[in-house]
């Protein structure tokens, strides 16, 4: 049995180390990643898991880079229906939120 491949995330804030999962699966509340012609990086089509992001500290990030550099980015087009899915975050602080949608503006 093959091992699971490395998941990957989306950096929705990069001065605090926020990121989202992308997965194939749907896990809501979640954007779509269309493959092609936006996310040519990815397999096949998947979902930023969007609401409450992950806190990622710098030595994974820098790892992660070192490693593997940037493999992609998040089409600028869905910024909005991600700003739009932070109302579902349960867990967020207030200021984090603002700091997002700025950086995502």
């Amino acid at each position: 049995m093959r091992p699971p491949k490395p998941k990957m995330v989306a950096c929705v804030e990069p001065t605090l180390g926020l990121f989202y999962r992308i997965n194939t699966k749907r896990w809501p509340p979640a954007v779509k990643l269309v493959r092609d012609p936006l996310h040519p990086f990815l397999d096949h089509d998947s979902y930023l898991e969007c609401g409450d992001p992950l806190e990622l500290d710098d030595y994974i990030v820098d790892a992660s880079l070192r490693r593997n550099g940037v493999v992609g980015e998040v089409h600028r087009s869905l910024s909005n229906e991600i700003v739009g899915l932070l109302a579902l975050a349960t867990t967020l602080r207030e200021g984090d939120r603002r700091k997002i949608i700025e950086a995502l503006s």
